[in-house]
């Protein structure tokens, strides 16, 4: 609040929650025979190269679409997520460019120069058509990479565009969404826990080989923000397009 010079100032106090996580566990386990093991030269480093590239991926999904049931608590299913409606008469598994215009107004002004795209990647034929039009022609909305904006993998509404698995197919909710993953808080203990025993399948001369991260993630927003002035729409840094069935 503003005052007068001289005049006495009060105090507000200011209302904190409190958030626990505890630590889930992702597992892996993975039985090699004695063979195997002297037959393939490395075979132990691969197995962990390859365990650590699935979960990353598997981390990833939880981030996008865990449930928060022991497992991390994806933006998607965020009460913090605001979902921006089809148009009237869209039809089914399609992208307009009043869908890419209107998530955008949706995103938290603080949030969008780090917000990206994150997409399936069979909605690329649908965003190679849209285009903002302006008198009888128009401008394209999603500039394709080495060509307009030279980036990595391409723009959207100048925004950063990347190609995931675990985003939904074409025309579900998670097919796109915008997001600014810096307002999602990933805690982990330890990083990925390796250890192996010749013990377990003994009998049958197989070493099995275990791999253990305890993590967790929320974000850390609870709801989505009515703004100070304006419409009543909601801003949050996770919006995504709702169903168009």
């Amino acid at each position: 609040y503003w005052i007068q010079e001289a005049d006495v100032k009060t105090a507000s106090k200011p209302k904190f929650s409190r958030r626990e996580m505890s630590l889930e566990e992702l597992i892996g386990v993975f039985y090699a025979t004695d063979n195997l093991l002297q037959d393939t030269a490395a075979l132990g480093a691969m197995v962990s190269g390859m365990f650590g590239e699935e979960f990353g991926f598997m981390l990833d999904d939880a981030i996008y679409n865990g449930t928060g049931a022991g497992q991390p608590l994806g933006i998607l299913n965020s009460t913090a997520l605001v979902s921006v409606a089809k148009e009237s008469g869209q039809a089914a598994d399609t992208i307009v460019a009043d869908n890419i215009e209107k998530m955008y107004s949706r995103m938290w002004a603080p949030s969008l120069p780090r917000a990206e795209w994150y997409i399936n990647q069979e909605i690329y034929p649908q965003l190679f058509n849209l285009k903002m039009v302006i008198g009888t022609g128009g401008v394209p909305l999603f500039m394709p990479p080495s060509g307009l904006s030279q980036a990595p993998y391409g723009t959207l509404m100048g925004r950063p565009v990347n190609p995931i698995e675990q985003a939904a197919a074409l025309g579900d909710v998670g097919d796109i969404v915008f997001a600014d993953l810096s307002q999602y808080v990933l805690i982990e203990k330890g990083g990925i826990q390796s250890a192996s025993s010749i013990h377990v399948k003994f009998l049958t001369d197989e070493t099995a080989f275990r791999f253990v991260m305890r993590v967790n993630g929320q974000p850390r927003w609870r709801a989505a923000l009515t703004p100070y002035k304006g419409t009543s729409s909601t801003l949050s840094p996770f919006v995504a397009l709702a169903e168009r069935a």
